[in-house]
């Protein structure tokens, strides 16, 4: 069984690692803004002309969102509370309340529960399509009405079509992240698309007036796919824990050379100093030759999760003009440290999207606005929920053995 990481570059492909290496050794295109300027035009294209503002990440691009229009104190914004603390950062930050919203069976947002937390100071709503399940955006317009901005995020779910049409692209706006595991990566990176030209014209004066990525923070965004390209396949060489690839990866921490995608600050709901920023050309170049390569992803995904349906018995169904993306194909499981760990020792590093409400630890719980119990399935999941891989480095024959693996611990 080959090396399998769910979050380490799962995207790389020799194609990628030659174009990464190519930048790296030509610091001069680093900063290249007509990368940058063709990355968001290949995106605006794909989403029928809205708007697209490259910069440094999705939770920049939902700050500068919000911002734009107008949310301030006093003000809620409406979030899932199975997801991620970064998406809820921007909120406090600019000194609005998150207002969280319990899950259904299907990961997203309980659309009855949402009707009880729209209130006259609700401002805006995010809406995640968790792992790529599609959340119908007409039902949640109908809920929340029309004074309410729909964002939805396209963490999970760049290139999918709901209900008919590109995910997107039938809300006010939408933020995309590309980072490392996400459905197209530039490592770090996000978008903000909008198809009202005002607030576009706001985000985009925004990110001109901001900074640039440090010389060291490229460097290191660019050495990601082909340190993870190489060090995958020898990872678990060697006997037991002692692995030239553990080895590897500790002197690269060592050296910090591997870089943090969540800064420490933000777990305290600090802004870092140098959001937002403007997103390099060397990333936007990666961004470009992912994204030629986008359909190819999702197709290859939908087809290892029907491999997971299969052997596991558990459908994720959609409405007829509506596909899943499946970025990952989650599965609740009776022992969730338990399978996590015999994956590893079958040399298949599973993921573990939300093994804690909004990913944060229990000391951030309070200073990200939420209380314990308040979204009692989505904590019940967050014991019981691992995530199986379905990137392009997922063949038929290993998506075959991770099920069968993980299948005597599914839960219920």
């Amino acid at each position: 069984m080959k090396s399998i990481f769910i979050a380490a570059s799962p995207n790389t492909q020799i194609d990628d690692v030659l174009l990464a290496f190519r930048h790296l050794l030509n610091p001069f295109s680093w900063f290249s803004n007509n990368k940058v300027t063709a990355f968001e035009k290949k995106v605006s294209e794909m989403h029928n002309g809205y708007e697209a503002i490259a910069m440094d990440s999705a939770r920049s691009a939902f700050y500068l969102l919000l911002k734009a229009y107008g949310v301030k104190a006093g003000d809620e914004v409406i979030l899932p509370a199975f997801t991620c603390l970064v998406i809820a950062n921007p909120v406090i930050w600019l000194g609005a309340k998150p207002v969280y919203v319990d899950v259904g069976e299907d990961f997203n947002i309980d659309l009855n529960e949402l009707r009880s937390k729209v209130s006259e100071k609700t401002k805006a709503i995010l809406v995640q399509h968790t792992f790529g399940k599609p959340v119908s955006v007409s039902a949640v317009r109908e809920i929340v009405g029309q004074d309410v901005k729909i964002i939805e995020d396209l963490a999970h779910s760049l290139g999918s079509i709901f209900e008919g049409s590109l995910a997107g692209t039938k809300s006010d706006a939408a933020v995309i992240t590309f980072g490392i595991e996400k459905v197209i990566s530039t490592v770090r990176g996000g978008m903000a698309i909008t198809n009202n030209r005002d607030i576009a014209k706001i985000i985009r004066l925004e990110v001109e007036k901001s900074k640039r990525f440090s010389y060291r923070r490229v460097f290191v965004s660019l050495l990601n796919p082909i340190f993870w390209y190489f060090v995958t396949p020898f990872y678990y060489l060697g006997i037991g824990k002692a692995t030239l690839g553990r080895l590897i990866v500790l002197l690269a921490r060592m050296l910090g050379v591997l870089g943090n995608m969540i800064e420490k600050v933000e777990y305290k709901t600090v802004k870092p100093k140098w959001l937002p920023a403007k997103m390099p050309g060397a990333l936007a170049s990666l961004g470009l030759n992912q994204l030629r390569k986008l359909e190819k992803y999702n197709q290859h995904r939908r087809k290892v999760a029907a491999i997971y349906s299969k052997i596991l018995n558990i459908q994720y169904p959609t409405d007829s003009n509506s596909e899943h993306g499946y970025l990952r194909f989650p599965l609740l499981v009776e022992n969730q440290a338990k399978v996590l760990k015999l994956a590893r020792t079958k040399k298949v590093v599973l993921g573990d999207w939300y093994k804690s409400i909004l990913y944060a630890p229990k000391s951030s719980l309070p200073l990200l606005g939420y209380t314990e119990g308040e979204a009692a399935k989505a904590e019940l999941f967050a014991n019981h929920i691992v995530n199986l891989p379905t990137a392009i480095n997922v063949d038929e024959k290993s998506a075959e053995f991770i099920a069968r693996l993980v299948k005597p611990y599914k839960w219920k």
